[in-house]
């Protein structure tokens, strides 16, 4: 795609470079806070997280204590993700090991 400038200047600009990406839209609806979007992400990375957490734990009980105050904090400090330092799994499974460990 290319976008003429004054004085006949051109600049290539890639399509995508004007989109947001899927991911990139979630955490903003997250970030306000909007609670379909946290469902959807509980459900998508729930099974994962519960998995790191069993591997600590061995425990399906406390196991699911842990979860749910896992999620429960990401709600609580989803304003402090950064996208540049991580990935949203990564930042939520540190969020699960951290908590489990201090079971």
């Amino acid at each position: 795609m290319q976008i003429t400038l004054n004085n006949n200047h051109i600049l290539e600009k890639s399509p995508s470079s004007f989109w947001l990406s899927a991911n990139q839209i979630c955490v903003a609806k997250l970030k306000s806070k909007d609670k379909e979007t946290f469902k959807a992400f509980y459900k998508y990375y729930a099974p994962a997280v519960c998995g790191s957490i069993l591997r600590i734990l061995n425990d399906k009980n406390k196991c699911d204590v842990v979860l749910e105050k896992t999620f429960a904090q990401a709600w609580d400090t989803i304003s402090t993700f950064d996208e540049g330092k991580c990935k949203m799994f990564t930042w939520l499974n540190r969020i699960a090991i951290k908590l489990a460990s201090n079971v």
